[in-house]
């Protein structure tokens, strides 16, 4: 490569990274993400990896995630993903950056001293200007992210102790009330709003109020014990078998239904305490004298566990919210083609769907996933038998091999294939 053609290159990438992740969107194959916006965040299928709500994207914080694979901050990293391509690699890396600028890889065409050192200059002063840009960024991201949190936290003080989760979990549970497991955080918020898409009309893009009803509302807590998010199950006390809603997007009345379960404020690094935690002083904390922890993707899975179980008064029960908090972020060299499905690229070809690796990103920090209690030992991982099964058991051996990292000894539990735990108690058939 010649000086002229990496000069030109180093100013081309640096173009890229300084790119914002809501001007490199009408670049990427993601126009289908523009009509499944909520409080900001955009949410659809992943052209890489398909699904139907697997990947976010938050141009606000500004951050995205494919759900169990992959995530970042810019549009470089969200491009090579949503591309098919490997970052790690120079060819791959250009081209991502050439998908975010909208423009081919310069050539590199011959330049003089003058023109060398006025490139030099504008490589220098571009870098400076990201430099600044992202300290920004991360300014807001912060004070966003306080704000979520307070908001969440809020929405959870408010909620009541006693109410409609209780009948909920009893039913989905198929148990009488008493029986259930004494889980003092969740709680009910009588009338929780369902936001989603905007208003086209309004010019201030607000979101539309779905409709409003019961909700289960339960606690993010950090290992700190600080309540750091939400998570909301909206209920329908008539809707067998799950008791949940079915809840249609009004601009796509014949796409997939929309999800009834939401989170805010922060999850990631957290955990929703359910059984075997005690308050003291506004904290959460998991009881330091129960080495055993039981962990899943959702709050009825782990119940219905507890609830075979007990539950036991040496054990911690908690859900994890998702399987990309249970998991952790995989290791980018690890991930491997999907040994069936295929996806079509921008261009038309059917390339591999990519799964995450089954290896933990190395020296990932604590709050980029859920963290064992301190002192458990003994530790039970809920797989779920209803989700896509190639990326469920990458996600699971990476959790299995982060959190034996403690010393812990680490075992998954699977249910039958199409279920789960829940499902399995509710047909009376768990434990037969």
């Amino acid at each position: 490569m010649t000086g002229s053609q990496s000069s030109a290159r180093d100013l081309f990438v640096e173009e890229a990274r300084g790119v914002e992740l809501t001007a490199a969107l009408s670049n990427l194959p993601l126009s289908h993400l523009s009509d499944r916006i909520a409080r900001g965040e955009l949410i659809g299928s992943c052209p890489a990896c398909g699904g139907t709500d697997r990947l976010g994207v938050n141009p606000g914080k500004p951050a995205w995630v494919c759900r169990g694979s992959a995530g970042g901050r810019d549009a470089i990293g969200l491009a090579a993903h949503v591309l098919g391509l490997d970052a790690s690699r120079a060819g791959d890396f250009l081209e991502a950056c050439a998908a975010v600028l909208g423009r081919p890889v310069p050539d590199g065409s011959t330049e003089s001293e003058d023109e060398r050192r006025e490139r030099q200059a504008r490589i220098a002063e571009r870098k400076r200007q990201n430099e600044e840009a992202a300290a920004k960024r991360d300014r807001e991201a912060n004070d966003f992210r306080a704000a979520e949190q307070a908001r969440a936290r809020g929405k959870w003080l408010y909620a009541k102790p006693d109410g409609q989760h209780v009948v909920y979990l009893a039913r989905r549970l198929d148990c009488y009330a008493h029986e259930l497991p004494i889980a003092p955080f969740l709680r009910t918020s009588a009338n929780e709003t369902y936001w989603h898409g905007k208003d086209d009309r309004d010019p201030r893009a607000v979101p539309v109020e779905l409709f409003t009803r019961p909700a289960m509302v339960a606690p993010f807590v950090a290992p700190s014990g600080h309540v750091i998010g939400c998570h909301l199950t909206w209920i329908d006390l008539d809707r067998r078998p799950k008791f949940r809603p079915l809840i249609i997007d009004p601009k796509d009345p014949k796409g997939e239904p929309l999800p009834s379960k939401k989170m805010r404020g922060t999850k990631k690094g957290g955990m929703i305490p359910l059984v075997g935690f005690f308050e003291l002083d506004g904290l959460i904390l998991p009881d330091p004298h129960r080495p055993r922890f039981v962990v899943g993707e959702g709050i009825e899975n782990t119940l219905a566990i507890a609830l075979v179980e007990g539950p036991r008064a040496d054990t911690i029960y908690a859900s994890a919210g998702d399987l990309g908090n249970l998991a952790g972020p995989a290791d980018a060299k690890g991930r491997f083609a999907h040994p069936t499905l295929k996806k079509a690229d921008r261009n038309g070809v059917l390339r591999p769907v990519w799964v995450g690796s089954p290896t933990p990103k190395p020296e990932q920090a604590p709050d980029e996933a859920l963290q064992a209690p301190p002192g458990a030992r003994d530790i039970l991982l809920l797989a779920d038998g209803d989700s896509e099964v190639h990326a469920t058991a990458s996600a699971m051996a990476r959790a299995r091999t982060r959190l034996e990292a403690s010393g812990a000894l680490v075992t998954v539990a699977w249910p039958p294939r199409g279920s789960d735990f829940a499902d399995i108690l509710a047909l009376s058939s768990f434990g037969q």
